[in-house]
């Protein structure tokens, strides 16, 4: 007898699910090397490239999201790409990097979640 494959969840789906989880690692692995900036002095405008990339980022992630139906935890995500935008905005507007700690935190969690959701789709 024939394995059939999973048909849970369309490819499209699946490709979705891959997409973001590409997403979120590339602004992790961007909140991470904008907080080792701040002990290297690079420079402002290198700061601000980053800065900008992991808020694009968020931006995009946030769009994704279907508030209406997505219920509690579409809007719980929603609140969790607003704190990272914030956090790159201090960077950016105030030289502050205090907020980066919990961006990263912030995404590691979220990457780890997405990370179990993209083994079980695939």
């Amino acid at each position: 007898m024939e394995k059939k494959e999973n048909n849970i969840i369309s490819k499209k789906q699946k490709n979705g699910i891959l997409l973001i989880q590409k997403l979120l690692e590339a602004m992790h692995k961007d909140i991470k090397e904008l907080m080792d900036y701040q002990n290297l002095g690079v420079s402002a405008q290198k700061i601000k490239t980053k800065s900008v990339r992991i808020s694009k980022i968020a931006i995009a992630l946030q769009k994704s999201l279907d508030i209406e139906g997505g219920g509690e935890v579409a809007s719980n995500l929603d609140h969790l790409y607003k704190h990272i935008r914030f956090a790159v905005a201090r960077v950016i507007d105030e030289n502050d990097f205090s907020y980066l700690n919990s961006a990263e935190k912030v995404t590691a969690e979220i990457n780890e979640g997405w990370s179990k959701i993209s083994f079980a789709a695939a």
